[in-house]
């Protein structure tokens, strides 16, 4: 019930998503110019998201002494910069969040890169959900950020290893709270 509680959260956040002034000079302290460029592509909800990632992750980081905090909020900040603005609809993206509840393999199998008709654009938010961590980490080794960022996002929605980095480990957790 919980899950759902929390879906439905989402969806309000997602319809009400902003972007305060104080949300971008924390953008500004973290991200240089080219990776500001991504966020700022990703669309309205999606900034939101990533922000909401950020700022409970830097929570979660107290309880680690040893994470890089840097990393982790650049981490945060970028994990979902493979989402730009006009590849999915929010409507779209609801309806794949459903679909890969109900039948994840299916719905695995049915998403295609490529927008163009409603169909078309409805599998290309289906592949995104599942292949947008790797989009991601490519988009930002493309602009010259580290490696190690790049890495870490493009493991955050993999099954968790023994030895996943810190700062994996708590972006994974603080992107599942939201």
């Amino acid at each position: 019930m919980t899950k759902k509680i929390n879906r439905v959260k989402q969806v309000v956040a997602a319809l009400t998503a902003k972007v305060t002034d104080a949300d971008r000079e924390f953008i500004a302290k973290r991200l240089n110019l080219n990776e500001k460029k991504l966020f700022y592509g990703m669309n309205l909800p999606d900034q939101h998201h990533a922000l909401n990632v950020a700022y409970t992750a830097i929570e979660l980081a107290k309880n680690y002494p040893t994470v890089d905090k840097e990393i982790l909020v650049r981490c945060a900040l970028l994990h979902d910069v493979g989402k730009q603005r006009g590849d999915v609809s929010t409507w779209d993206k609801i309806i794949t969040v459903i679909a890969h509840k109900i039948f994840p393999a299916k719905a695995k199998a049915w998403g295609r890169p490529g927008r163009g008709s409603k169909v078309s654009n409805l599998r290309h938010a289906v592949y995104l959900y599942f292949h947008h961590p790797m989009r991601s980490a490519e988009m930002l080794l493309a602009i010259g950020t580290e490696q190690k960022i790049a890495d870490i996002i493009r493991l955050h929605h993999t099954a968790p290893l023994d030895d996943d980095s810190l700062e994996l480990i708590i972006l994974r957790q603080a992107d599942d709270l939201h």
